[in-house]
């Protein structure tokens, strides 16, 4: 770390909460160490950081942020500490941590929105969560754009949950197209419910996080959910829905043209996908490219962009999603 500038120390009223806060073996207090280039110790309730002045207080408001939720009973999820670094240090890496210091007091007194399902809580981890959410509850047609996990999917069909919980839509039609690189349905095997079925399991996945297993198999049982493939729409008219298109980069033209125009009175949609992995075959346009291109200044119509300081999965993810940023944008250049 080399030579030691100053030192902060931080007294904690609860040693449960301590415990929670620097996570087993210390994990948690290890990667504050790492990221800020400090030397943490802790002794009874008390955390004393070494360090130059501007990183010790830098890891001191991220420990002190991270034990304000867990005295407020929200609890910290394993990647929070990943996600408070990487939000300071994306700050820090533009060069405009001083210039911004004021502001991101006040961004540290946000009160990021929650979505309440019926089996967890979910809440805004970054900005751009924050701005997603508040337009999903706002805007009747939303597009998330942006690389993957950065929780576009989660947070919409976690706010298809409470929607739907609270009696202000009848269904909740989740749907995707079913492309995966290298692959095609008629080559898998099974009828077609067996073929489509993994296309869907991310799907199937984040409900189970939101619902009890009894009352998803209930809304299945009366046709409250419905999960399908985008070629499946054709012909429908979705009234009183929250509908979720996932995977919208790999809809051609004429599926988002007619996706867009199943928008029935009393619902909403969400459209979310990642420019950056196209898997259609060569010479086939995007329709999210293209509805973002056309459908863009539309005011109904809000588009919330992700970038890389949103990934809420393992830090290498967010390295791996800037690099495809960056080819891709070499490649529009050329």
């Amino acid at each position: 770390m080399g030579f030691i500038e100053s030192s902060r120390a931080i007294k904690f009223g609860s040693n449960k909460y301590l415990l929670e806060l620097c996570g087993e073996l210390d994990t948690n207090l290890s990667k504050v160490e790492k990221r800020n280039n400090v030397q943490i110790i802790r002794r009874g309730n008390s955390l004393t950081i070494f360090g130059n002045v501007k990183d010790c207080d830098t890891a001191a408001d991220i420990l002190m942020e991270a034990y304000s939720k867990l005295e407020n009973g929200k609890g910290i999820q394993e990647n929070d500490i990943d996600i408070a670094l990487n939000l300071r240090h994306s700050k820090s890496e533009k060069g405009v941590y001083e210039e911004e210091n004021s502001n991101l007091k006040l961004q540290e007194k946000l009160e990021y929105l929650e979505i309440n399902t019926q089996n967890k809580m979910v809440s805004g981890k970054s900005k751009n969560q924050n701005k997603f959410i508040k337009s999903m509850l706002d805007h009747e047609l939303v597009f998330g754009i942006g690389p993957a996990g950065t929780g576009k999917t989660y947070l919409a069909i976690a706010m298809g949950v409470k929607l739907f919980s609270e009696g202000m839509v009848d269904k909740i039609v989740l749907t995707r197209p079913a492309v995966e690189a290298g692959e095609r349905l008629g080559f898998l095997p099974g009828d077609m419910k067996e073929k489509v079925d993994p296309y869907m399991q991310p799907l199937y996945d984040a409900l189970n996080e939101f619902l009890p297993h009894k009352i998803l198999s209930k809304m299945h049982e009366r046709n409250s959910i419905e999960i399908a493939p985008l070629a499946f729409m054709r012909g429908r008219t979705l009234k009183n829905a929250f509908v979720v298109l996932d995977e919208a980069q790999n809809s051609s033209t004429s599926q988002m043209k007619m996706f867009l125009t199943r928008l029935g009175m009393g619902s909403r949609m969400v459209i979310t996908g990642d420019i950056t992995q196209i898997d259609l075959p060569k010479g086939f346009k995007s329709g999210l490219v293209e509805a973002v291109e056309i459908l863009t200044g539309i005011k109904e119509i809000d588009f919330i962009r992700f970038t890389g300081t949103d990934i809420i999965r393992h830090s290498v993810v967010r390295k791996i999603a800037k690099a495809y940023e960056v080819r891709q944008a070499k490649k529009s250049i050329e």
